[in-house]
This record gives structure tokens, sequence and C-alpha cells, in this order.
């Protein structure tokens, strides 16, 4: 008999809640673009002076500069071209007019030719200052501006931003800021410089798969919102071209009805034939694809060395940050989770006491908001939960007496009500639960023998268990997602040490192979799939908690490091989902 550890002995001594690091943004006010030429002293002395110069450059508002042709040429291809050869006995002695060039533009220009940087006061005068060393022919500046200009994207600079990017064929530039409008799109749309944002960057950004927004309600809403403010109006085939890039079929029905079909650009012949083929004909098309921006992930609960929690965070995959949500009314550890209709149930769990719950919590992230529904009619920790045919399991676990459970039950959200439907052939704690093909599968975890690679398999259907190849090693405390239809099983204990191996299950096979391992070895881990990625993150890695997140990437079997959770707090015994 294998020597059982319980996930509770895995964890450390009570650590000191990492502290939120305030990372500093760049300062707008003082920008420093480097990249010119090495220092000359002399020249940059008698360029500030006014001495030995033989030549006048004239800004747009009239300001005079006074300049030496050997620098300004060695440092700028336009000047060069100017005063080369021939053409500088034609100018010689004659002020050099730029009417395209602003004063502020100018200046920073020929400080950047003379010293190598310049500072530019924000991003207003870094615009300038970009479209005036592209003009004169200034590359180190023009890629100096163009990366600072993508250190300050933000969403009042994104539109703006992207215009110059575009003028300036500025690929890099006008691809970062498309992705910062993307991540700031509802705020964009709510702004005025929305209604005169370019038709291009209007058709892309609807477009994007990349929007984050809460609904494809906020999508529609910008497209006709911008259409509406174009004067002249554009022509009807522009318009639907616009909206033909909203996916009517994620719209809710009262939408439609209430404000789709109450729309003028829509209650032509032409507008209601592309909003029918858009509702009725491209349900499994890119018209139905939803965007990166509706799936999130979540975490919530947990232990961090001192006691179970309360807090509940959000991961913003396109900044890779997390941020704070409303915690839940109860500190629970060791609880179970699933989404069901957008909504998040967490079920059981120790609370702060370290007394076993029955009490089950559900999330509406519309409202940010807990409330309480009907409890589970045994209290249990340790337990897995995972949704069917939109009816919510909650399946195993440990009891007050602190023995394995067969037993499942099911809730309906429709009548708040749960029911006990039939117990799995193993009593299991510490295991994981998954959905594939609407069959729930529970692997692994432990009974008083010890680990288990046991699997088995629930048809709702028939109310009926049925055992499947069991996994290659017995584990426990690990976490299972599914990803393109296979089931992945990571992490966990096997009595004697936590694990980085992954084990992936293909139903149609009804076999197991060895996936990508871990960079880390944990157990009392959480796991999420979000944009087709799997992520696992926290857990212990038997001496100490963790908060490094990994992704894992099915196309290639490789996991790579992501943002982590220590800014938060590193914790275990937590769940993860994503909605």
């Amino acid at each position: 008999m294998s020597s059982l550890v319980d996930s509770r002995d895995l964890m450390p001594p009570s650590r000191k809640r990492a502290r939120r690091a305030s990372a500093d943004a760049p300062s707008a006010a003082s920008i420093e673009l480097v990249g010119g030429l090495a220092e000359k002293p002399s020249a940059i002395a008698k360029f500030r002076d006014g001495r030995l110069t033989d030549v006048e450059v004239v800004a747009a508002d009239g300001t005079a500069f006074h300049a030496h042709a050997l620098c300004i040429t060695s440092g700028s291809e336009y000047f060069e071209r100017l005063l080369a050869g021939e053409r500088w006995a034609d100018t010689a002695g004659r002020p050099l007019s730029l009417p395209e060039v602003p004063k502020q533009g100018l200046a920073a220009c020929l400080e950047f030719i003379y010293t190598g940087s310049c500072a530019v006061a924000d991003e207003a005068e870094l615009i300038v200052v970009l479209q005036a060393a592209a003009y004169l022919q200034i590359p180190p500046l023009v890629d100096a501006a163009a990366k600072a200009m993508s250190a300050h994207l933000s969403a009042t600079t994104a539109l703006a931003f992207w215009a110059v990017a575009d003028r300036q064929g500025l690929s890099q530039l006008a691809a970062d800021a498309v992705s910062a409008a993307a991540r700031h799109f509802e705020q964009i749309a709510a702004s005025p410089a929305w209604l005169s944002a370019p038709a291009e960057m209007v058709h892309v950004l609807v477009a994007s798969d990349r929007l984050k927004v809460a609904d494809e309600e906020a999508v529609y809403s910008a497209a006709v919102k911008w259409l509406h403010a174009q004067a002249p109006p554009p022509a009807e085939d522009d318009a639907l071209a616009l909206l033909r890039l909203v996916r009517f079929p994620l719209l809710s029905r009262e939408f439609v009805q209430e404000t789709v079909h109450n729309e003028p650009l829509l209650r032509t012949f032409a507008g209601m034939q592309m909003l029918n083929h858009s509702l009725l004909g491209a349900l499994h098309g890119d018209s139905a694809r939803r965007r990166m921006g509706f799936e999130k992930l979540y975490i919530v609960g947990g232990y961090d060395g001192s006691g179970p929690l309360a807090t509940f965070f959000r991961y913003d995959s396109m900044a890779n940050v997390w941020e704070a949500m409303a915690p839940m009314s109860t500190a629970r550890d060791d609880l179970a989770a699933a989404v069901v209709d957008g909504k998040l149930y967490v079920m059981g769990g120790h609370g702060t006491d370290y007394e076993s719950l029955s009490s089950v919590e559900r999330y509406d992230p519309a409202k940010n908001a807990w409330e309480a529904v009907a409890p589970t009619s045994t209290a249990r920790y340790c337990s897995a939960a995972a949704v069917v045919d939109g009816k919510l399991y909650v399946m195993g676990g440990y009891d007050d007496q602190n023995d394995a459970h067969s037993s499942v039950e099911r809730y309906d959200p429709a009548k708040n009500a749960w029911e006990a439907v039939a117990p799995m052939s193993t009593a299991r704690r510490d295991l994981d639960a998954a959905v594939v093909d609407g069959k729930l599968y529970v692997m692994g975890g432990s009974d008083a023998d010890g680990g288990l690679s046991s699997v088995e398999r629930y048809d709702p259907a028939k109310n009926a268990w049925e055992a499947v190849t069991p996994m290659s090693t017995a584990r426990y405390a690990s976490a299972a997602a599914v990803v393109d239809g296979k089931l992945y099983v990571m992490g966990g204990h096997d009595g004697q040490h936590p694990l980085s191996s992954v084990e992936r299950y293909d139903p149609a096979k009804n076999a197991w192979e060895a996936a990508a391992p871990m960079s880390m070895a944990r157990c009392a881990l959480a796991a999420a799939v979000s944009d087709g990625k799997l992520y696992v993150m926290g857990g212990s890695g038997g001496l100490s908690l963790l908060s490094s997140v990994e992704q894992y990437n099915p196309a290639k079997d490789e996991w790579v490091t992501m943002a982590s959770m220590a800014l938060i707090t590193e914790r275990s015994c937590f769940c993860a989902v994503s909605m």
C-alpha cells in the first residue's frame, strides 16, 4: 500500500502575501529618443550658439534655425539631396523653407542629428516628430519614434498612432496599434475619437477576433454609431460591408428584436437580405465564431499558506495581467467549480475553521456579483465538478469523517435543486473531472489505499458509469481540461512527490499518450482552457506554494511561461475556469 499524502500536508508554512508591485508607466513628459549619430561636442556648441553656420532652415510657422550643411546632410537624406553638388551653389545664402514641417518637429530633428537624441513633450508631439523625421528622411529617428509610440499605446492614442503608422508604412507600429485598439475597444468606441476614426481601421477592428468586448452587442453598437456619424453618409453597399463583419448569430434574441430590426440601415431590401443571411445562413461560419474577448480566465478561492481564500481574479490574456473581481461571500479552499450558461458555480470545500461546506455560490459576470443558490445535500471537499447538457455535476471528495465519496449529485439551474444520480464505481477524493462529447469522465484521485490511475465515464442518457482505459500514472491532486476534443491530465502527486508529467486521452481510440511535460512539477494546481490554449497555474511544488503560470499550445506540444500570479498570491487547492 502506497503512502497517501493529503494535499494539505503538501502546503508550506504560512507565507507573507506578496505585495502588489507598482509598475511605473513610461512618462509622457519626457520621452527620450535615441539612435542618431555620435555626439560631436564642438559642432553641437556651434549649432546652439549659431556660430559658423552656413545654412538657414525655416519651419512652417516661419521660425528659422541656423545649422551647418555638413552636419545636417550627414543626418538627413532629404537635406543631402537638397544641398548636394550643384544645388548647394544655387541655394547658398538663401533660407531653406520647409512649409510641411512644424517648428517642434524641425527642432527635434535637428537636435537628433547633432546629438543622437531628443526629448519629446508628450504623445501629440511624438506624432509631429515622427512625421517630420519621415519627411526629412531620418530613419534612426523614425525608428526611435515608432518604438516610443508602441510603448505609449493606450485607449487615447491607438487610433491616432495607427493613422500615422498607416500613412508612413510602419507595419509593426500599425499592428501594435490595432492590438491596443482591440484591447481597449469598448473605451475607444465610447469616445468622440471613434466617430472620426479612419474607415480602414474601423473595418479592421470590427472584423477582428481579438476584440476585448463584453458581448457582440458592443461591436454592433459601435459599428452603427460610426456609420451614423459619417458625413456624407456612406453608400449603402459600404455601410452593409461594415455591418456584415458583425457576428449577428452571437447577438441575443432580445437585442435583435428590439434594436437590430429597428435600425434604418437594415430596413432596406439589401439590409434585410444581409441580416437574414447572417442570422440564418452563416451559423457555422465566421459570423458565429466567438471573439477572443468573450472568453476570460478566472481563478477563485484556494489556500495561501495561512488559510482559505475568498478572493477572485480574472486574467486578461491580451494584456497578460491579472485583475481583482468581486470576492466570494465565503472563503473556501479544496472547492469545486464549473460554468453553466455563462455563470460560475463554486461548491463545497473547507471554510475558515476548516469545516466541510455544502454551500454553493453563483457568480454573474455581467453584474460582477455573487449570490447563494441551493446547497448540495452532502458537505464535501476535494471533490470535482463538471457540466453536461446544462446540468451541473459534483462528485467524490471527502466527507466530514475524511472518508472518500463515490456519490454524485446533479444540479438543475432552472429548478435550483440538486438530485442524486448513479454513484461512481470507485470512491475518489482529489479527483479530476472533464466532459468530452457529452460524456463525463473522472480520473485518478485517491482512496484509502493510495493514488488511483483508473478512469470512469458517465453516460447521462443511461445514468450509468463504465470503466475506460486507465492512465499510465496513478495521480491525485492533479488538474484536467479538454482541448480540441482531447482530455489532458496534468501534474498531481503520486504519493512520493509532485509530478510534471502530462497525459492526453483520445476518446476515439480509448487510449492515453504522453504529452510534453510542464516546466515545473506541481500538485493541487488548477487548469483551464482559453482561446484554444491550456493554462496551468499555482499549486504546490512540494516545499512551497507556486504562483507561476504556464500555457500549453497543443499544435506545437510545448509549454511557455505566462504572467505570474505572484502579485496576487501564491496559492493551491483553488479552481480555474474560462467564461
